[in-house]
């Protein structure tokens, strides 16, 4: 195998061993799909709420919130993780859909707070397994 090779393989599995890295890296998916949007067709519009709204971004809530339960050892700072994935999945609806619409239609449209607590419970699930699996790991046999 080439230098290079090994230099991004040794890359690759970093980025999913470290906690922030992997915020980061749903950061840029959530930062993917507002541009997404920003330059879609407006006739694009269920193609996109299907594969981002309901398929990416809780799927990589879920899994990363697995990976980040798996890693941690101690509590702390980590159960804050829901809530910032709860309030980016909210976000993410509301800077799309619901400001195209108040901008077509010059009305004020609140936030879903139900989409807060969806993706809030995704994201603990995936915390708390992954919780779970690390510490079956740990323990000795």
């Amino acid at each position: 195998m080439s230098d290079f090779a090994v230099r991004v393989w040794g890359a690759r599995g970093r980025i999913w061993r470290s906690p922030r890295r992997l915020v980061a890296v749903y950061l840029g998916l959530w930062v993917f799909a507002l541009v997404v949007f920003l330059l879609m067709d407006p006739t694009d519009a269920m193609g996109y709420a299907l594969l981002f709204h309901w398929l990416l971004l809780p799927i990589a809530a879920f899994a990363i919130s697995l990976r980040i339960g798996k890693l941690v050892r101690r509590g702390g700072r980590m159960w804050l993780l829901p809530l910032a994935l709860g309030l980016l999945y909210m976000l993410a609806d509301f800077l799309t859909f619901r400001l195209a619409n108040m901008l077509a239609f010059d009305k004020i449209n609140l936030p879903q707070w139900d989409l807060f607590f969806i993706g809030a419970a995704i994201s603990a699930l995936g915390l708390l397994i992954g919780r779970l699996l690390g510490r079956r790991k740990s323990k000795p046999a």
